[in-house]
């Protein structure tokens, strides 16, 4: 058996930041710039986009007339 042979499953890299689920070499990606972690880019569940929602907007919803979010 050759010692240098690739594994038969893909390294584990990195954890993502939102699913805390391991991330895989070849896995697709989106680094976090102020964080310096990785969030899965396509992964079924959408980490990028649930990550950025959670930390970046405080409100959703329809603006009303004085400007505020119902």
């Amino acid at each position: 058996m050759d010692r240098f042979a690739p594994p038969d499953e893909p390294a584990v890299v990195a954890e993502c930041a939102y699913c805390r689920r391991e991330i895989y070499a070849g896995d697709e990606v989106k680094r976090i710039d102020d964080a310096g972690g990785y969030v899965h880019a396509n992964y079924g569940m959408d980490c990028a986009i649930k990550y950025a929602e959670e930390r970046v907007f405080d409100a959703m919803g329809t603006i009303n007339i004085r400007g505020e979010i119902d």
